[in-house]
């Protein structure tokens, strides 16, 4: 297997340095392929971690009532994924299950908060009702999410150059939606433009298939 060389990567790291919001200029393609690469072994071993961690550490008792299991299990897991986002492993902004799952296996999620699954049809519909509350809190309004001037995820590029009429633009300005208005940016990750914020509704341009 061919290695990369100090000297090679040396340009890519000081492209990143000097530019921490992700806007990729001449270095673009390389860096994406080493940054892709870095996300998806940091991704592994963080949850190796996890699922080592969810099977020493002492055992739990499940709370009585169903609601309450479930609040419990949503909570541990909008709790990793808000540790991943501020590792920038997965972006502000996530909006549900699918979305999780374009960065990293999200069933990781599940098996490190210990959510029980045996096949039945009583730990399906938990699993659902979990991931449904966890999507519904993601997409509450007002949880924070990625936009210009604060998003740091590489992925994201939350500008454009180019006015409504397609004419170039003699500084780049924020992104906004064509059809709503609302803030917008270019997913890399996805080749994809989507709204910044996961609660907004989806429009004639943009739309989320999840």
């Amino acid at each position: 297997m061919a290695h990369t060389s100090p000297t090679s990567i040396a340009p890519c790291l000081l492209e990143l340095a000097s530019n921490p919001i992700g806007v990729l200029q001449a270095q673009g393609p390389r860096l994406d392929a080493l940054i892709a690469q870095r996300a998806a072994q940091i991704s592994h071993l963080r949850a190796l971690v996890r699922i080592w961690l969810a099977h020493h550490q002492p055992h739990q008792p499940s709370a009585g009532e169903p609601a309450e299991q479930v609040r419990r299990f949503a909570d541990l897991i909008l709790a990793a994924i808000d540790e991943d986002i501020s590792q920038g492993v997965v972006p502000a902004g996530i909006g549900s299950f699918v979305d999780l799952h374009r960065y990293l296996d999200a069933n990781d999620y599940l098996i490190t908060a210990g959510v029980p699954y045996d096949g039945t049809q009583t730990s399906i519909d938990l699993t659902a009702a979990v991931q449904g509350l966890v999507v519904a809190q993601l997409r509450t309004p007002g949880r924070r999410f990625c936009t210009h001037g604060t998003c740091r995820f590489a992925a994201h590029d939350h500008t454009t150059a180019h006015g409504h009429d397609d004419a170039d633009l003699d500084a780049a300005v924020p992104m906004r939606c064509r059809h709503c208005g609302q803030s917008t940016h270019y997913e890399r990750c996805l080749d994809d433009y989507r709204h910044d914020d996961p609660a907004v509704p989806d429009c004639f341009l943009i739309h989320r298939d999840d």
